[in-house]
């Protein structure tokens, strides 16, 4: 065989080969478009478009660990928490459509770990703190109570943030100005009877002011209650507050008929705020006694992001004449995100 002969035969075998694959050609497809995490900047800071969705998604909470003392204690109380939140919307032909939902996950130092039985804030355990839908301006679901509302002091006998099961609706009426309305139940299969809560507020450049009436439908009472936060100047403010209850109910200022209130608010810079004020409690239920508080608060941020708290408050009247505790407060130290 000479060398022509086999150049030629290693050619025809190349060509035979080639048409063998070409009869099996291999497919590979393209690939698929990733699809980015969008910024969502219609409602605030910190919202994303959800993949594949055209509903923002809000991630946020804070972890908090608090020390408490109070007059009387043989040791320092601990508690902590874990807030985890939950925010999607979207637009519709009938306004933004919201769901939100909140869970807390406390733990008290002590060997139950409850601290108090009127008052989920300060329980151990997993609890579902809020779970509610907006659409437009109706709400409904597991919301903190339309109720709350307070000074920002740490020393009031009233107004603290109760979750409920409700339904209600905002107004917004522009230029500051908020109405709602809302149907509130505390009790489990006690009645088809709600409680009624009403809210008007309005919010101008010198400050704001907020109204509200409620009544609460097992008791047979009702109650009303207004503050209003008035600034002096653009580092002070001042903050006055009043509650009247017709009786003991879920809106009453805990055991008393009436309260009010005054708090001084000074704005160091951005990063320190001290606070000093107080509140007469009058007209106890139980006894008819009348009791005083003061209370001062120190709020530092010591980053972006992480905040501490300090407040020491004084409690006295006629409920105290037994030596019960006077003096009490807290440090609380918080990351949010």
């Amino acid at each position: 065989m000479n060398i022509k002969s086999l150049l030629l035969g290693s050619a025809v075998a190349s060509v035979s080969f080639t048409g063998a694959q070409a009869a099996d050609a291999i497919f590979v497809p393209e690939p698929e478009p990733i699809e980015y995490v969008r910024v969502c900047d219609v409602y605030g800071a910190g919202f994303f478009y959800i993949p594949g969705t055209e509903t923002c998604l809000k991630i946020g909470g804070y972890v908090r660990y608090q020390i408490d003392w109070a007059e009387g204690d043989d040791g320092w109380r601990k508690f902590g928490r874990a807030n985890v939140e939950l925010d999607a919307r979207s637009e519709t032909e009938l306004g933004t459509l919201r769901s939100f939902i909140q869970v807390w996950f406390n733990q008290s130092s002590g060997f139950d770990g409850f601290v108090d039985d009127d008052d989920d804030r300060y329980s151990s355990g997993v609890t579902l703190r809020q779970a509610f839908v907006e659409l437009g301006g109706l709400f409904f679901g597991i919301k903190t109570t339309l109720w709350d509302g307070e000074l920002d002091g740490e020393y009031d006998y009233w107004g603290y943030d109760s979750r409920v099961h409700t339904v209600g609706y905002n107004f917004a009426f522009g230029n500051g100005v908020n109405v709602a309305l809302a149907l509130e139940e505390y009790d489990y299969d006690y009645d088809y009877k709600p409680n009624v809560v009403g809210k008007v507020g309005i919010s101008q450049g010198w400050g704001s002011l907020n109204v509200w009436g409620a009544y609460d439908a097992t008791a047979e009472e009702g109650a009303a209650k207004a503050i209003a936060k008035i600034k002096l100047a653009d580092p002070l403010e001042l903050q006055l507050a009043g509650v009247y209850a017709s009786g003991e109910s879920q809106y009453s200022p805990y055991d008393y008929k009436w309260a009010a209130g005054a708090h001084l608010k000074y704005k160091v810079n951005e990063k320190l705020a001290l606070g000093f004020g107080g509140e007469y409690f009058g007209d106890s239920f139980v006894e008819g006694y009348n009791d005083w508080a003061l209370g001062a608060v120190v709020d530092y941020e010591v980053v972006k992001g992480f905040a501490s708290k300090l407040a020491v408050n004084y409690y006295d009247g006629d409920s105290f004449e037994s030596g019960d505790n006077h003096w009490g407060g807290f440090l609380r130290l918080q990351r949010n995100f």
